[in-house]
């Protein structure tokens, strides 16, 4: 059994998600990152500072996203939008306590991504869901690429 579910393809919607996803202003950078090389992100819906006590708070806003998150995992509390230019990846990891392990990606462009043994070749447009406690990496892109991953927060995180 894989340990990724393909759950589908962003196929109508595509062109425009490529140009959207450039145009994005706001994107920080990951300066002291001891796992991403190369990457901008944007948080919305909440914005998470990862630390041994993380920091939730309001995140950006967009339409778009908060419809694809409705329509592709339900119960999302953040999502991030990751942009890697010529050689950007992920050495492996997991992801932070403060996230519940169920994790939904959309990829935009093509990668190379390891779980556990196993590599995947993901398409451009690709809906995969995995268990973000299971350590992951993204291999080194050759061509831009860009993710959109939606997770959910545990609620001791989330400030009322």
């Amino acid at each position: 059994m894989s340990l990724i579910q393909k759950i589908g393809y962003i196929r109508r919607d595509l062109n425009i998600l490529h140009s959207w996803c450039k145009c994005q202003s706001g994107m920080g950078q990951m300066h002291n990152s001891r796992y991403a090389f190369n990457r901008t992100h944007k948080w919305f819906k909440h914005s998470v500072i990862l630390s041994p006590n993380p920091t939730i708070t309001q995140g950006y806003w967009d339409e778009r996203v908060f419809r694809l998150g409705n329509r592709i995992y339900p119960e999302w509390d953040c999502a991030l939008l990751c942009h890697y230019g010529l050689g950007g990846h992920m050495k492996p990891h997991t992801d932070h306590v403060v996230f519940h392990f169920f994790t939904v990606l959309v990829n935009i462009g093509y990668c190379t991504f390891r779980i556990g043994n196993e590599e995947h070749l993901l398409d451009d447009g690709q809906v995969i869901s995995f268990n973000s406690n299971i350590p992951h990496e993204l291999l080194p892109v050759s061509s831009e690429r860009a993710s959109l991953t939606f997770r959910r927060i545990h609620s001791i995180y989330i400030p009322n």
